[in-house]
């Protein structure tokens, strides 16, 4: 008897103990991404994959997860396995928002507008020029951590002396640059940076605003002349080596049969929608094969599968997130969330 009541006891503990480790699943509402999901559930939204990877049977495009669909939460512990997310009734009377479209009339992200087109934008595929302009890349944005300072040699102090017309260092305005070590040679060109913003539950916003060339080396560091303007330059501007510039005349991007997928992050600047020319931060970087010159597609699934939505082109890299700008699209379909896959690869 008391081995019966041992045992009973056991699958008893056995039991609750299986519920509390029964994966969580997660009932989808209009305007969750994979990356707000694994924000949610793991605290890292890096984690977009393990939740797709777990549903793949049902989820063929990470970008159509559609209201009503249950995906499995993998790897997190839960009593409670159905999560559906729901905004809190209103206790006070407000302005009433305006109606959200149902799923048969916006079923994606993705829209059938016109194509917007802008002067200035080129096709790598074009003529022999540089795939991507040297400037671009220098230009390029990028992401470093939270509460962290971007990586650099040293700071651009103060005015070297001269007329400065500005209360801001213009070009061919002579800057005291100091450095953490020893100063470069003369004729060594420096990017200036700075951290512009945030982005949430992703790290901050690093922008270049400049070109300096070292032009005097002394016993306090060295003078160096604004040579180039991206943004405006400021005193207190962080400086550093040049990223690398690894592109020749006339080498572009060639197709790809299937291609890695990458998530947005972010963008680099504060416009709500984004448009011809911005900057998207991908979540695949150096380390994953990525390069400058690379070009991501937006593909419509529902619509078939080579139709492109939109299209961005790599013109940063870092070895875990790379910088690409929007080449085209239709509508304003680039977003947090959204993802592409590489469909022209860099030879």
């Amino acid at each position: 008897m008391v081995r019966s009541a041992t045992a009973l006891l056991a699958v008893l503990i056995l039991s609750g103990f299986a519920a509390i480790q029964q994966v969580a699943t997660h009932t989808v509402v209009v305007g969750d991404t994979l990356w707000d999901l694994a924000q949610e559930y793991y605290g890292n939204p890096f984690d977009w994959r393990r939740i797709w990877e777990a549903n793949r049977s049902d989820v063929v495009d990470p970008n159509l997860i559609l209201p009503g669909q249950v995906l499995t939460i993998p790897g997190r512990e839960a009593a409670v396995t159905d999560v559906t997310v729901e905004a809190p009734p209103s206790s006070t009377p407000g302005p009433v928002p305006p109606r959200r479209r149902s799923m048969a009339e916006e079923p994606t992200v993705f829209h059938t507008d016109t194509t917007y087109m802008r002067a200035g934008v080129i096709r790598s595929e074009a003529a022999e020029y540089f795939a991507v302009p040297r400037d671009l890349v220098y230009s390029a944005p990028w992401v470093v951590p939270m509460e962290v300072d971007p990586a650099h040699t040293g700071t651009l102090d103060a005015f070297a002396g001269g007329v400065n017309i500005s209360e801001t260092p213009r070009s061919y305005d002579r800057v005291r640059l100091s450095f953490e070590g020893d100063a470069p040679r003369v004729g060594t060109q420096l990017q200036s940076f700075r951290v512009f913003k945030t982005i949430l539950d992703v790290g901050q916003v690093v922008v270049p605003t400049g070109l300096v060339t070292v032009s005097e080396v002394d016993e306090h560091g060295a003078i160096g002349i604004v040579t180039k303007e991206y943004e405006r330059v400021s005193l207190g501007d962080f400086v550093g080596p040049l990223p690398t510039y690894p592109l020749t005349l006339g080498q572009k991007a060639q197709d790809v049969a299937s291609g890695p997928e990458a998530m947005i992050m972010g963008f680099s600047g504060r416009a709500v929608l984004q448009d011809i020319g911005a900057v998207a931060f991908l979540d695949q970087g150096m380390d994953d094969g990525v390069a400058v010159g690379d070009e991501f597609v937006l593909y419509n699934a529902e619509a078939g599968a080579d139709a492109a939505e939109g299209r961005l082109q790599v013109v940063g890299v870092k070895s875990n997130m790379a910088s690409a700008r929007i080449l085209n699209m239709n509508d304003v379909v680039f977003r947090q969330g959204v993802v592409v896959r590489l469909a022209r690869k860099m030879r």
